[in-house]
């Protein structure tokens, strides 16, 4: 009956899997057509959700056109008038449009509001702020520009806050109803396959196993039936020459096609077979008992010497040395990782898996030994590993057979793994030579990180202060060309100026020159303009000729207060000669000024550069001013400070302290750095200086977004770093630590997420020198 299940099986499952490949198919077929109509509709649907969607989008180009033309006059009339009547009519039609909610202008030259006018329940309101909740409104901004002599003046710009979310809506709602549209057809199709399901499953399935009843009733008549007859009499066949039956019987099978031809031959087989079978199993006992005895004491042997042989971690060879054959075990191929059939077993296979330092001295050995020169073979060798790494090797052995002329024929021994004990005298080896060098190379490694750091550090600066440095180079370059021109001019206008002058007049001309000098300051555009007009309008009521000139030039020389007191010299026939000659001399004397406070700042970079990169080399303490410390890297970090960072001193005075003024350094830059990061180069950088028992204590305190408790715990680690890649190597807190317990001193953090941290050093004033 187990064929015949093994049967069933099979059968049942070709004709299921048949029957649901058929009905796979149908359904498949249904599924495609039904695509092929979703697909169509979908198409159709899209392209109606396209083309409405084209018509509102260019119905919004155009409304934002229109915003952009009504911009552009608003810029117009304020830029030509610069007040609100001339733009008064432009900003109230703009609030008239639909979807407008408020305008702003902005004047750049008095960097202020000029007028802010929005909708406030239906009606224009005019004011100087817009109303709060502006900011999910779309902004459209123009900017308000115009030439004045030769260069290009932004007066600011106008934005316009618009709201076109009835434009966004209408779309979307239609999307809505079209995609829900095809949503329900396809529920509807799914509905409809969900109900045919059942009924096709249930046919398909009864039709499948009436099928196979039908099929496997007929295997059974015909086929199951006489093998199972055959397999009964085979069983008691084999029963019996197991002697677990006295007897046998024939196998009774009548039929007339093969497998009754089948029966009756295996029928006379069997009457041979136990014929046999009676003598054989008389020889057996005999044979059986000689062969236990024989077993049970090779077995003692042989277990005697596996035990052997396992505790003493060996294995054993049997080398044929006229054949160059190497016989060897299991537990030989195991030191190195193999299986015996694995390795060449010839001489050359030997010598090939020895270490190549240890093949000639081992060889001698051996040759030495069959020579006759030693009394025993002995080694130590390695040999290369399956996994590629070498094992120390103990080999012994002894000759086993000689020709008949005495020469040896086969020499056996064993192998023997010394790894562990080569290992043990190489780790004392190592252990003694590391533990001389070990305080050595941990002061060095010291000494190199905090080195290194401190170079990554002014590498990190090196832009900066290139940048420092160009500026005021900048400056004299331009000053000594502007010195170079104006000076040639004056020279040569000098003399002619005072035979001209008068002795009041040249009085008043050297005021002039002295006022100019000190009064020069950058003047915007409209400030300038400001400034000529109120001259022009003085100058042309006291009657000077030329006043719109005259008073351009005053503004020039930065005359700024009312020029009545210099009327004499503006009336003087060669008053623009008079006043060109004062430019001259004045930019002379400013440009002068500007060389020096360049100098000066040049020369305070270098020294900051060449003091914060000083490595000492004595390792002493040397009497060293904390706030002069700190000053000399901030003036390294000017140049990332002076953007967008608020930087606050605190410092109080404080006496000379007897410490390492260049790992000092180092850690004011660490903890100045650090703080810049966290508040991403914007914020407000403090740093105090106090004494407090006897220790000088420095405090810096950043605005950043604080640290974790996790991240507070583990923040002192070496290697651990919260900055991305590139931006640090997570050294900068561990040696700023290290430095400061070098100082006897303490480091301690306060952090609040969102606020700020504080870094707060503490170093002790010390008595002697350490």
């Amino acid at each position: 009956m187990k064929l015949a299940y093994k049967l069933l099986l099979p059968i049942t499952a070709i004709f299921v899997l048949g029957f649901a490949a058929l009905y796979t198919l149908s359904v498949r077929t249904e599924q495609t057509v039904i695509n092929a109509f979703e697909q169509k509709a979908d198409a159709v649907i899209l392209e109606q959700l396209g083309q409405q969607r084209d018509q509102r989008l260019a119905t919004e180009r155009g409304y934002l056109a229109f915003v952009a033309r009504m911009a552009a006059q608003v810029a117009v009339e304020f830029v030509s008038n610069m007040n609100y009547a001339g733009i008064e009519q432009p900003i109230r039609e703009l609030l008239a449009l639909q979807g407008v909610e408020a305008v702003h202008v902005f004047d750049a030259t008095t960097d202020q509001t000029f007028v802010a006018a929005y909708r406030k329940e239906g009606q224009p309101v005019v004011g100087s702020e817009l109303p709060p909740g502006l900011a999910p409104l779309r902004e459209l901004r123009h900017r308000m520009t115009d030439r004045f002599e030769d260069r290009e003046v932004d007066y600011g710009y106008i934005s316009i806050y618009y709201n076109n979310a009835h434009l966004l809506d209408e779309i979307a709602a239609m999307e809505r109803a079209s995609l829900d549209g095809i949503e329900q057809i396809k529920e509807d199709i799914q509905s409809a396959m969900s109900s045919r399901l059942p009924l096709q499953i249930g046919g398909f399935a009864l039709a499948a196993l009436l099928l196979t009843s039908a099929v496997f009733a007929l295997v059974f008549r015909f086929i199951l039936q006489p093998l199972r007859t055959l397999h009964h009499g085979l069983d008691s066949f084999f029963a019996f020459l197991h002697q677990r039956q006295d007897h046998i019987a024939p196998i009774e099978l009548a039929s007339r096609d093969e497998f009754g031809d089948m029966a009756r031959s295996l029928n006379r087989n069997i009457e041979v077979s136990a014929t046999l079978h009676r003598s054989i199993s008389s020889l057996n006992e005999n044979l059986e008992l000689k062969v236990k005895q024989r077993t049970h004491a090779l077995s003692e042997i042989n277990e005697k010497l596996e035990l052997s042989l396992d505790s003493g971690r060996m294995g054993t060879f049997n080398w044929h040395i006229d054949s160059n054959h190497n016989f060897i075990d299991a537990r030989w191929a195991r030191m190195l990782g193999y299986q015996p059939e694995e390795l060449d077993t010839s001489f050359s296979g030997w010598k090939a898996l020895t270490h190549p330092d240890d093949t000639i001295p081992t060889q001698q050995r051996i040759e030495d030994y069959l020579a006759g020169k030693t009394p025993d073979y002995e080694a130590q060798f390695r040999m290369r590993a399956k996994s590629g790494d070498y094992v120390w090797i103990l080999a012994r052995g002894k000759t086993v057979a000689w020709d008949a002329e005495g020469r040896p024929q086969r020499l056996a021994g064993t192998h023997m793994d010394i790894s562990h004990i080569k290992e043990v005298e190489h780790r004392l080896c190592e252990a003694t030579e590391r533990a001389e060098q070990a305080l050595v190379k941990l002061q060095e490694m010291q000494t190199q990180l905090i080195h290194a750091e401190k170079m990554a550090a002014l590498g990190h600066l090196i832009a900066g202060i290139a940048h420092e440095i160009n500026t005021p180079l900048g400056v004299i370059q331009s000053s000594g060309s502007n010195i170079t021109h104006a000076l040639g001019q004056a020279l040569v206008g000098l003399p002619e100026l005072y035979v001209l002058l008068t002795a009041d007049e040249q009085a008043l001309f050297l005021e002039l020159l002295e006022q100019a000098q000190g009064g020069q300051r950058m003047l915007s555009s409209r400030e300038a303009r400001q400034y000529c007009r109120a001259h022009t309008k003085a100058l042309e009521q006291a009657e000077v000729p030329r006043a719109r000139k005259v008073a351009d030039m005053l503004v020039q020389l930065g005359v700024l207060e009312a020029p009545a007191r210099f009327l004499p010299l503006m009336r003087h026939p060669r008053a623009d000669f008079i006043l060109e000659t004062a430019y001259s001399l004045a930019t002379v004397i400013v440009n002068a000024a500007n060389i020096n406070h360049a100098v000066e700042r040049a020369g305070k970079i270098v020294q900051a550069l060449k003091s914060f990169a000083h490595h000492g080399a004595s390792g002493e303490r040397s009497e060293t001013d904390v706030r002069e410390n700190i000053e000399t890297v901030l003036t390294l970090y000017h140049n990332q400070i002076k953007q967008n960072v608020e930087l606050v001193r605190h410092y109080a005075e404080a006496p000379p302290l007897l410490a390492y003024p260049d790992e000092l350094c180092q850690v004011w830059t660490n903890l100045i750095q650090n703080a810049l990061q966290a508040m991403d180069y914007c914020g407000t950088l403090t740093i105090t200086l106090a004494l407090e028992d006897g220790a000088v204590q420095v405090t810096v305190t950043d605005t950043g977004s604080g640290i974790t408790p996790e991240v507070r715990e583990r923040i002192f680690e070496p290697f651990f770093t919260t900055k991305r890649a590139g931006e640090g190597t997570g050294l900068g807190l561990d040696i700023v630590a290290r430095i400061v317990a070098r100082h006897q001193g303490r480091i301690d953090l306060d952090s609040t997420p969102g606020v700020g941290t504080t870094f707060r050093v503490s170093l002790p004033y010390l008595e002697t020198k350490t």
